[in-house]
């Protein structure tokens, strides 16, 4: 008899032993791999570095929106003046003049009476509100807590 008609049952045995095993840690590493973590969401893209959109942004109807600027105070007047601005009814901040309220938007001047931005090269001023004037004659009082 030949040596491979002796051994080769058990060596088919062998190999067929070696594959199952094989598939076995194959599938085990797929299966009980960790799972990978979520993308992070994606982050607003913007233009290109270098890619300037603003003509185009001008021919469609004009650069940045309309900033809305409320003057809550002045701190200072000149030209090393700070005011202290609401943008868009957000929270008051100082600002100095020639500081960046947003984009294309700058405070040009600190006045007595107001501030003035730049706003895509036009100028606003904007006044500070009138304090409230009670009305004329008797200015009603709070009534005094019960009790006393």
């Amino acid at each position: 008899m030949s040596w491979l008609s002796q051994r080769g049952p058990r060596l088919a045995q062998a190999a067929a032993m070696l594959a199952v095993a094989a598939g076995i840690g194959l599938w085990g590493a797929l299966l009980l791999a960790p799972r990978p973590a979520a993308a992070p969401p994606a982050l607003a893209a913007g233009p290109a570095p270098g890619q300037d959109v603003t003509p185009v942004a001008n021919w469609f109807g004009g650069g940045s929106a309309r900033l809305r600027v409320a003057v809550v105070g002045l701190i200072a007047s000149g030209e090393r003046g700070a005011a202290l601005l609401s943008i868009n009814g957000g929270k008051p901040e100082a600002y100095r003049v020639g500081q960046t309220l947003a984009q294309g938007v700058t405070l040009s001047a600190v006045l007595p009476h107001g501030v003035s931005i730049d706003q895509d090269g036009i100028i606003e001023d904007i006044s500070v509100p009138a304090p409230a004037r009670p009305a004329q004659g008797f200015v009603p009082v709070a009534a005094p807590a019960a009790g006393r």
